[in-house]
């Protein structure tokens, strides 16, 4: 007996697969081109002034991130309990506990709160582990590169 007659042909409706592949790809890329673009606008400003520079803040049309007030940095296994508003909903969809390779920026401005993870192998925000930590846009930062990333701290007034 031959198994392949008695498998039956399995057919999706075109109109049906012509939907899901730009919903499959647009949800796939959301995620991912933010973060990256905004990593290369960190490790610029640090090469450029590693002792004293501001994070990089959206200018208009096609930034990786919006023109954004203050930011709340969210570390591997940070308590996301008791972050303050507006930031407190966002951190606490964050899986801090799976991985410590990222950490979590959550931007804060007109439009409401614009997460962004970051890789810690290039820029890291997080080297001595800390709680979640909110900086307005002003904030100076001071960078030194240690084991391949950007360790960034913020400078002292």
């Amino acid at each position: 007996m031959d198994a392949g007659k008695d498998r039956k042909r399995i057919r999706f409706p075109a109109a049906g697969a012509a939907l899901a592949v730009p919903l499959i790809l647009a949800a796939s890329l959301t995620g991912c081109t933010q973060g990256p673009h905004y990593q290369d606008s960190l490790i610029a400003a640090a090469k450029e002034g590693p002792a004293a520079l501001s994070l990089p803040r959206g200018e208009g049309l096609g930034a990786s991130v919006p023109l954004w007030d203050s930011v709340l940095i969210v570390c591997p296994y940070s308590d996301t309990q008791l972050v303050p508003e507006p930031f407190a909903d966002e951190a606490r969809t964050l899986d801090v506990t799976t991985t410590d390779s990222v950490q979590w920026l959550l931007f804060s401005g007109q439009n409401g709160v614009s997460p962004l993870s970051i890789e810690r192998t290039t820029v890291d925000f997080c080297h001595a582990g800390a709680p979640p930590a909110q900086y307005d846009h002003d904030q100076l930062w001071s960078a030194q590169k240690s084991d391949g990333a950007w360790v960034m701290t913020p400078a002292r007034p």
